[in-house]
């Protein structure tokens, strides 16, 4: 694989990339609370980078996915089970999965793959995969395996459960003044208790100086932002050098010592799932819509209701673990990938016909509040719906590639990017939503939903396509549109802002540019 490539500092960002040449403001730069603004452009073949005058730089997005990108396993098959013919197929689906944890891991860390033969399976409860089990349908079509949900709204399958992040041993504090955006090195007090190896948190905190700084301490109705543990970013060291630390994923937000630093330490996390994947099968949750709650919050105006706990798959306390070559239907959301979930492959899966009943809050098809995260090649359908998104505070590198929304009706509304409160360092990559309401959206929530404010930074909208996008620059940080095709509306919330927010850097608007996916390129050029 060949190394990446580095651009000149220059005080004046200009980038030439297919055919387009863009120029970056003055009010804009400043806007951005840098005197430059990090770009990359395809050159020879090969990505250059330009970081900005802080070090800022476009974060390389190839260290996401199962084992940070390395091909599924295909594990053996254990136990295979026919479809009976009435009841409820849940105690003796989990009682196979059950069976199968029990025997000895492959070199690949799978125990085997609880298969389930052609036909219909009824689910009145929740399935939990353990550690190194698969579960595997045969085929998401017609003489394929469908799953049946029936019974109250809820996750049809778990990977992994409620275990957090827990801090283990002495947190050593970051000494760097600034770590920019895409950094993997940064110095701290005393490295002496870290090993290449290591899996790390960098805790960087959400404190009232940096609230302020981002104007989210003015969101009126009392819904401004409080301090809080704010971004984890759960990394593995790859390098000790004296006191400088380097870790195998970028940081995605930057670590500024005037706005709190950040924190180093080991954790631990109870009941992490890892290895364990559900492929090639379909499901159907047409009876969680009539259930009476689902579509009536239990109070306020974006409590979860039956239909945002609607969904296939959730991806709890869990790292490398997968799922692939999947069909839905009439679900409220798909796949949730939870805040401590990492290093996670969604491959080739259809949410289709998603039933979100009229007036609620848009559910997400394939949410993200985890990291290296990487959701390929998927299709959505369906309207009042967040197709691709993240949710608060989310660490990053994250990738959506390669995916397809549209929406059910000609007005109805479908849209992607980040949802609420600084979600971080995604990439939405050759994306494409149909409909005239279609949109992509990063900009300033300020007091909608709980007062989601600045849905996003640092994220880069590549080669995507819809009739309408918002994409607005935070301050601290980025946005990044490169070859994003649409018309640039005004933010619903831009109006009510005490100052309008700057536009993301664009570059090649309405044409798009080379190469045609920036993950793809990113990974072909990885060390």
């Amino acid at each position: 694989m060949t190394p990446v490539r580095w651009g000149a500092l220059s005080a004046a960002v200009v980038v030439a990339v297919g055919g387009a040449v863009w120029v970056q403001s003055a009010e804009q730069q400043a806007a951005a609370g840098t005197a430059s603004v990090p770009s990359v452009a395809l050159r020879d073949g090969h990505l250059v980078y330009t970081p900005g005058s802080r070090g800022d730089r476009i974060p390389d997005f190839s260290s996401v996915g199962y084992r940070a990108g390395a091909a599924l396993p295909q594990a053996r098959q254990a136990v295979a089970l026919e479809p009976a013919a009435k009841g409820d197929d849940t105690s003796r689906i989990q009682n196979a999965i059950d069976t199968v944890a029990q025997q000895k891991a492959a070199a690949d860390g799978t125990r085997g793959a609880v298969v389930l033969r052609p036909g219909r399976f009824r689910l009145q409860g929740t399935l939990h995969l353990a550690g190194g089990v698969v579960l595997r349908g045969s085929g998401t079509g017609t003489g394929g395996t469908l799953l049946i949900a029936a019974g109250v709204p809820r996750p049809l399958i778990t990977i992994g459960a409620e275990g957090q992040y827990k801090p283990q041993g002495r947190k050593a504090d970051v000494t760097s003044t600034y770590v920019p955006v895409g950094a993997r090195s940064f110095d701290v007090d005393d490295a002496k208790g870290f090993a290449v190896g290591d899996q790390v948190v960098v805790q960087r905190p959400t404190t009232a100086a940096w609230i302020r700084a981002i104007g989210m301490d003015k969101i009126p109705g009392g819904e401004g932002w409080k301090p809080d543990d704010g971004i984890l970013a759960a990394r593995t060291v790859t390098a000790v050098k004296g006191r400088t630390v380097t870790l195998d994923a970028p940081l995605t937000t930057a670590v500024d010592k005037q706005y709190g630093g950040a924190t180093l330490w080991h954790y631990t996390q109870p009941g992490r799932v890892t290895d364990a994947g559900v492929e090639n099968l379909a499901a159907d949750a047409t009876a969680f819509t009539k259930d009476p709650g689902y579509g009536k919050p239990e109070g306020g105006k974006n409590n979860e209701s039956g239909a945002f706990d609607s969904r296939l798959l959730s991806f709890g306390a869990s790292r490398d673990v997968w799922a692939k070559d999947l069909r839905l239907t009439r679900f409220g959301t798909a796949i949730w990938v939870e805040d401590n979930a990492g290093r996670v492959t969604v491959a080739r899966a259809a949410a289709l016909d998603m039933a979100v009943p009229d007036g609620l809050a848009p559910p997400a098809a394939f949410m993200i509040d985890g990291q290296q995260v990487l959701v390929h090649d998927t299709e959505v359908t369906g309207d009042n719906i967040h197709a691709w998104t993240t949710f608060a505070f989310t660490a990053g590198p994250n990738v959506f590639t390669r995916g397809t929304a549209r929406a059910a009706t000609t007005n109805g509304r479908i849209d992607a990017g980040p949802h609420m409160k600084w979600g971080s360092g995604t990439l939405y990559d050759r994306l494409s939503i149909e409909g005239a309401q279609g949109a992509f959206i990063a900009g300033n929530a300020w007091d909608g939903g709980t007062g989601h404010g600045w849905q996003g930074a640092n994220n880069v909208f590549w080669n995507t396509t819809s009739a309408l996008h918002t994409l607005r620059q935070p301050p601290t940080a980025f946005t990044w549109a490169y070859g994003v095709t649409g018309k640039s509306v005004p933010g619903t919330h831009d109006k009510d802002l005490p100052a309008e927010p700057a536009a993301a850097t664009t570059v090649s608007p309405g044409k798009p540019v080379r190469p045609d996916s920036l993950y793809t390129q990113q990974v072909s050029e990885r060390p």
